[in-house]
């Protein structure tokens, strides 16, 4: 049930196949820099600057809370035959990063690597409405994750409102996408966090949303 859901909310954003990058795969899509270019990512060669996260988190968070509510959780594993670390013990890490328990469903997807070599898409789905996530967690296990910490969350968390058919993809401490099947129902994060925006990518977006 969840699983025809958000299948059906990805069929309505233009990404069928949950391609990657999300921003670059979607036809209406915002791509948000969470990341404060301002600031240094190091305060040496071994140490991350807390400021710098701790701005990212702050993004992050107010992008979530500005977009919500969301009804589906959706979390992708990507296993190649080269891993040798546990399933099992990895979903276990996810459920008590965020206070969830088991999946309410799991699908898995042969599929093959730019290289053409085997791989395998575990698809995690939880109904956030009856079994809601610690979000300030996972956000800041993302945010983290490129920096020795829970590799499995980096562009691998998904957050989807199958109603309103928006899809919202913190992928790093670099950037969040924010995809919808209709302009207007994300036009507000447009004009309200603008200054936000991916300047990379400025053009594109606003000659989707100043059409």
């Amino acid at each position: 049930m969840l699983l025809e859901k958000v299948s059906q909310t990805l069929n309505r954003i233009g990404n069928e196949r949950l391609q990657l990058p999300i921003f670059y795969e979607s036809p209406i899509a915002l791509r948000f820099e969470t990341g404060d270019p301002s600031l240094d990512i190091f305060l040496d060669k071994t140490h991350l600057n807390p400021k710098y996260l701790r701005s990212a988190f702050w993004r992050v968070s107010f992008l979530y809370e500005k977009i919500a509510p969301f009804d589906t959780l959706l979390w992708v594993l990507y296993r190649t035959p080269d891993l040798e670390t546990d399933v099992t013990a990895i979903i276990d890490r996810f459920c008590t990063l965020t206070h969830l328990p088991s999946p309410a469903e799991v699908y898995q997807q042969e599929v093959a690597t730019s290289d053409e070599e085997p791989m395998t898409r575990i698809f995690l789905l939880w109904d956030m409405r009856q079994t809601p996530p610690l979000i300030a967690p996972l956000l800041k296990g993302i945010l983290s994750a490129d920096f020795k910490g829970f590799r499995e969350l980096s562009s691998a968390v998904f957050f989807f409102d199958t109603e309103r058919h928006l899809l919202f993809h913190p992928y790093d401490d670099r950037g969040a996408d924010v995809v919808a099947a209709q302009t207007e129902t994300i036009r507000f994060l447009y004009q309200d966090c603008k200054n936000w925006l991916l300047s990379y990518d400025f053009e594109r977006m606003k000659a989707i949303f100043e059409a």
